[in-house]
């Protein structure tokens, strides 16, 4: 894929028109360059990066991450009071080992549970796709009455003659020789039966009903009055006219009843599907978790560090820690200016384990300790807010995709119709606000890119009394918001050392 800038990546994650899987490989590429373009430079020019190897087979590793995590976060003179987030979480376990084969059954049960209720909500969704089918086919046929009894007459005789063509082709049709069709065919001399029954025509009262004696009166009794058709056709024509007549009020009324019926089932549909997809989401989400990604090294090849035989395992996990950068803290003059967003002083901690997973039974239930190494990086960043978003739900889409894919895809060219018929009359409000059927049912799924403990809302631009900051300020503010970031590394990286009795400097 062609390199995208920062900005035109965002525009790409917009666009409807792009399948999930792009949006996801486009959301990799994006958190890369946000990575490598907002990372705090020393002066000689290089990042700003502290790297820390810490091993023990003699205890668990478990500590050296939450000594970081409570650090991060703890306020002075115990720490360093940044809001802290995990924004990656992988590993990988060697198929020869305990914890391997433990984590492989445990995936196994939430799959099993989750597709069993995918077959449930496949099942539904058929239902639902049958559903559409009929009310589209009730539909047409209702057009039909409806312009039937439109006052417009070209649209009544349309109507009337649509109507005339189903009553002879599907209720007519039973009575074999009688039919009309089989009349007009046969050697009876009825041959401008069916030319008149279409050209018959049929009025209404004013409650509805119809009006069969003035339909008779326009046909006529002799040969001589009404339509130019000799007796026998004018009787035969009457009893058919009669029928239809009976017919069609009847079949009206049920066919509308009908489709009131199918929309209400459709509709009861829907909130089961929307049920069943509750159910299936821990499960799925679950799956996901358990599931192990295999570690490659820059040629593609599996990192040496995992041998099958081995009771070992990898693993890689990332902490945000982010602390707003007032501008203020620049010049008290700086308060004057609107920035249009958000900075941070950002340190990002990435562990990478590689351990051998240990049992520890405590009465009847047991759980895995690691034990081994674990490479501690620390890294310095300045994000406004929306750079942190992008990052935050780098973890949930990735984690999300399997499952996006299962529900999403089934049911978004359904999603039109379902509207229609399910809300008529909110359909247009809805297409207007950007409403979506689907929040219920793909809620807990597409809503993800919104999930983040980093406030949604970003700082409007235009604030009362203030201009625009220029670049100057812009640089300056950027300029003090990297240096703090640098200096909490520093320490943060220094403190850890002394803490763990490593020598320091």
């Amino acid at each position: 894929m062609a390199e995208l800038g920062i900005d035109a990546s965002r525009e790409k994650l917009k666009d409807k028109k792009v399948s999930f899987k792009k949006k996801v490989e486009i959301r990799q590429k994006l958190i890369e360059q946000l990575r490598k373009e907002k990372q705090v430079k020393f002066s000689v020019g290089d990042p700003v990066e502290y790297h820390v190897t810490y091993d023990t087979f003699a205890g668990s590793l478990e500590p050296v991450y939450f000594w970081v995590l409570d650090f991060l976060r703890n306020s002075a003179p115990s720490g360093l009071g940044f809001e802290v987030d995990k924004t990656a979480e992988e590993f990988e376990a060697t198929a020869g080992g305990g914890f391997f084969g433990e984590l492989g059954s445990r995936a196994t049960v939430m799959q099993e549970r989750g597709m069993k209720i995918l077959e449930t909500v496949n099942a539904v969704l058929r239902t639902i796709i049958n559903l559409i089918y009929d009310l589209k086919e009730f539909e047409m046929r209702l057009n039909a009455y409806e312009d039937a009894n439109s006052e417009d007459k070209q649209r009544k005789d349309a109507g009337e003659y649509s109507l005339k063509g189903i009553w002879m082709d599907q209720v007519d049709v039973k009575t074999g020789l009688g039919s009309i069709n089989q009349l007009t065919r046969g050697d009876l001399q009825f041959v401008t039966l069916r030319d008149a029954f279409m050209q018959a025509r049929v009025y209404k009262k004013k409650d509805g009903t119809f009006n069969k004696s003035r339909s008779f009166k326009d046909i006529g009794e002799s040969e001589k009055e009404g339509m130019d058709l000799n007796r026998r056709v004018k009787v035969l024509l009457k009893k058919k006219l009669e029928e239809y007549l009976n017919w069609r009020g009847a079949s009206e009324k049920e066919l509308r009843k009908r489709f009131e019926i199918e929309k209400n089932y459709l509709k009861a549909q829907v909130d089961s599907l929307k049920l069943y997809t509750t159910w299936a989401k821990p499960y799925l989400r679950a799956a996901q978790k358990l599931g192990m990604k295999e570690f490659k090294t820059d040629r593609n090849l599996p990192v040496p560090d995992m041998v099958t035989a081995f009771n070992s395992m990898s693993m890689n996990l990332k902490l945000m820690g982010r602390r707003e950068f007032k501008p203020t803290s620049v010049h008290p003059s700086f308060e004057k200016f609107d920035f249009g967003k958000k900075y941070y002083s950002c340190i990002e901690v990435d562990f990478l384990y590689r351990s051998a997973p240990q049992v520890v039974k405590q009465g009847q239930s047991q759980h895995y300790t690691h034990m081994g190494t674990v490479d501690v990086f620390f890294r310095a960043f300045v994000f406004d807010d929306k750079d942190l978003e992008d990052i935050y739900a780098q973890e949930v889409y990735e984690d999300m995709a399997l499952v996006e894919e299962l529900t999403e895809t089934s049911l978004k060219d359904l999603q039109e119709d379902m509207e229609r018929y399910i809300y008529p009359d909110e359909h247009k409000e809805e297409e207007d606000s950007g409403l979506d059927l689907f929040s219920g049912i793909l809620g807990g799924f597409s809503s993800l890119k919104k999930i983040s403990k980093f406030p949604s809302k970003i700082m409007k631009l235009g604030l009362s009394g203030k201009r625009g900051a220029g670049s100057y300020e812009r640089k300056k503010v950027l300029t003090e918001a990297g240096e703090g970031a640098r200096d909490s590394c520093y320490v943060l990286y220094d403190v850890f050392k002394k803490s763990h009795g490593m020598v320091t400097w």
